[in-house]
């Protein structure tokens, strides 16, 4: 008989009496623990039912007057006074009937489960009383002594036992614990609790269930009203759990289940793996814009504040003598709000008496600069700006030698801020000028070697009191990795604006991915190193130009001059000389940046088709991008010196770079051109040099 034709009949009168055949009561393992049900109440039915039907009997026996039914009559008679004492005790047995039948069912619903799912006999059976009506309550099984039961075999039983009841009701859920030490298996039901948890919370529980995380457990950590606003997520720590990669897969996993906030905030996480949970909390979107404070947000006179993160929280380049990030890298396009970053940093730096100077190869980044209260000075030409690296490095070993003599800490040197925007443009020009320069001029650049000072700087101008800001387009390993000395790794402090390629990324954050994805339609918008050493998103801070000169001046709204005029400190920073170079090449630069403006003039524009004998301004301010020959492709058209000073692109039609077995660092570069016939010229570079690229960089400048 198939399951659909089941007798619902005969499967009760088989629970209620039992079944005669074999198999019911014993198999190969030997006797079962379950016998026969026998109940007890339909006889006192019987009896009860012949007493209170006694008086209708008498009438009957009347009719057959015997001493034997005499006898019975008075029997009967005596009986009838006691029939509803009789009644109770008929419906006691009923109910004891019912309760054992119950638990007849349950212990045979068990008995023939464990005997499939594990193939062990049980010895006995106890059912916790009173047993339940629909479901089981509790029950005790008894196995023979020494009985093994795998863990699957366990999971096999536990399942039978809970999809037995779930047919019957959905309120109950089953424990099943097995004590081998006692050779029994228990078994317990609880309450099931009313899922009274949010869409949310069920997403992320029913997803995190099956997945990276170990043992998962979800609970709500913070209420706004009936609004969650944080997560708890618990989990076993493992070795994955620790790696910022797996980290930060797993935060955009739960930032995409927990969806969009109702209140417009978004999602981050915070982990402490060696714990083993994190938490998931909302915080304040990011801002589309920041304008520079007028109040000084951070009462360290030694944290120079300049974005704002997630949370309101304010990032800041910390230029202490403590400080483990004490020079800076600004990593961003032409126009990607690079200079305002740079304007930030160094008058955050004026109104806290820091004094600073920079050098600007395009003529037009730091310009306005020049002369505001606390700048030593702004160099523009390619020579000076070699010389003034050259300066910096006298002026750094001076310092180093007056700490040394005096006896004092480090820390109560003045501190001063050198900028180098640009840098692979100034490389550039004096690869340019050591090559096609003057004797003079070749000379010099030689003696001066700002390559190998501005790498000595990078590594030890921390203790010196010298910090190092430094702007480029694109970051590259071989000039910021072992070919200046690791110079890249004192750069703790690192600020990437618009989308880096996948090899910037990981050059500059140690990650294929972070600073890839920014919303460049938001000016100002970048990736900044947290200041607990992880790259977190922000909003960087803008500093309008500060130049006075009228045309700059008129050009700017009210609000911007109010930030200008907040921002411009009312005593200038003094700026103390520890060598004589350094104060020489500053006075020297003060007076030509003098006569400069005194008498300084450039030519008018002139239309198509007029004439002007007016000299027309150095072809020089358009300066060529540059690259290091390290990070020449082949294919890549490059410009490179006809042997007559004069530069003609090429196509590279090989690149064979050269590096340190120890350190990795590029010791050499050559590229190969194609020649005339099948001769090829061959152009090796030192590690330091670039190679500039034939399309100029005429695209506006950064705001």
């Amino acid at each position: 008989m198939s399951r659909s034709q089941q007798d619902p009949l005969k499967d009760f009168l088989v629970d209620l009496f039992g079944s005669d055949k074999p198999h019911a009561r014993t198999n190969q393992a030997g006797e079962s623990a379950i016998r026969p049900y026998m109940a007890w109440a339909p006889f006192a039915v019987i009896a009860t039912t012949l007493v209170f039907l006694a008086p209708r009997l008498l009438e009957l026996a009347e009719q057959f007057s015997t001493p034997q039914v005499d006898g019975a009559v008075s029997a009967v008679s005596a009986v009838h006074e006691y029939r509803w004492p009789l009644a109770a005790l008929t419906l006691g047995l009923l109910a004891c009937d019912m309760a054992r039948f119950l638990t007849h069912r349950h212990r045979a619903g068990l008995d023939a489960q464990i005997r499939q799912s594990t193939r062990h006999t049980p010895v006995k059976i106890t059912v916790g009383y009173p047993p339940g009506i629909t479901t089981l309550r509790s029950a005790t099984i008894t196995l023979s002594r020494g009985a093994i039961i795998r863990p699957k075999e366990l999971g096999e039983f536990t399942t039978a036992v809970r999809a037995s009841a779930s047919r019957r009701t959905s309120k109950w859920t089953y424990t099943v614990v097995h004590d081998a030490q006692r050779d029994r298996i228990r078994i317990t039901r609880t309450l099931i609790q009313p899922d009274l948890r949010s869409p949310r919370h069920k997403a992320l529980a029913n997803s995190l269930r099956d997945g990276p995380l170990k043992e998962p457990a979800v609970s709500v950590a913070a209420l706004d009203g009936d609004v969650e606003t944080a997560f708890k997520i618990t989990f076993t720590p493992t070795l994955s759990s620790g790696a910022r990669g797996f980290q930060k897969k797993v935060d955009e996993a739960l930032a995409a289940l927990a969806g969009e906030h109702e209140s417009g905030r978004t999602w981050a996480t915070d982990w402490f793996p060696s714990e083993g949970y994190l938490l998931m909390s909302l915080r304040a979107p990011l801002p589309t814009r920041v304008d520079h404070p007028l109040e000084l947000v951070d009462e360290n006179l030694r944290h120079l504040p300049y974005a704002t993160a997630a949370s309101e929280v304010n990032m800041f380049w910390d230029i202490s003598t403590k400080s483990n990030k004490p020079h800076c890298l600004i990593v961003g396009p032409t126009g990607g709000g690079k200079t305002s970053v740079i304007r930030t940093l160094l008058t955050e730096a004026s109104r806290r008496g820091i004094p600073f100077l920079g050098v600007d190869p395009k003529m037009i980044e730091l310009d306005g600069l020049e002369g505001y209260p606390g700048c030593a000075a702004i160099v523009y030409d390619a020579v000076r700006s070699a010389m003034l690296v050259r300066a910096l490095h006298s002026e750094m070993m001076a310092r180093n030698h007056y700490v040394h003599v005096k006896k004092i800490e480090p820390s109560q040197l003045p501190l001063l801020i050198a900028v180098l925007d640009e840098f692979f443009i100034l490389s550039g020009k004096w690869q340019r000028l050591a090559k096609t320069g003057d004797d003079e001029t070749r000379d010099l650049l030689k003696e001066l070697d700002p390559l190998g000072a501005w790498a000595d700087l990078a590594v030890l101008a921390r203790s010196a009191g010298i910090r190092l800001l430094l702007g480029v387009q694109r970051p590259d390993a071989s000039l910021f990795g072992g070919a200046s000395g690791n110079a890249r790794d004192n750069f703790g402090t690192r600020i990437s604006l618009g989308n880096l390629s996948q090899d910037g990324a990981m050059m500059l954050w140690g990650d294929s991915q972070i600073g890839r994805e920014i919303d460049t339609s938001v000016p100002g918008r970048g990736v900044a190193l947290g200041n607990d050493g992880v790259p977190v998103d922000a909003q960087m801070w803008w500093t309008p130009n500060v130049d006075p000169h009228p045309n700059k001046w008129n050009q700017l709204s009210t609000s911007e001059k109010k930030i200008i005029d907040g921002l411009r400190p009312q005593q200038e920073p003094h700026i103390a000389f520890y060598s004589t170079e350094l104060r020489h090449f500053v006075e020297s630069e003060r007076s030509v940046a003098t006569a400069a403006r005194a008498y300084g003039r450039a030519p008018e524009p002139t239309v198509l088709g007029h004439h002007d004998d007016t000299p027309t301004a150095d072809a020089g301010g358009d300066f060529a991008d540059a690259i290091p020959a390290s990070a020449v492709t082949e294919g890549m058209t490059v410009l490179v010196d006809d042997g007559h000073g004069n530069e003609q692109p090429a196509t590279v039609a090989a690149v064979t770079v050269i590096r340190d077995k120890d350190s990795g660092a590029v010791t050499e570069t050559t590229l190969t051109f194609h020649g005339a016939g099948r001769v090829k010229n061959h152009i090796t570079y030192g590690p330091h040099e670039v190679v500039l690229l034939p399309e100029p960089d005429t695209t506006a400048p950064a705001t």
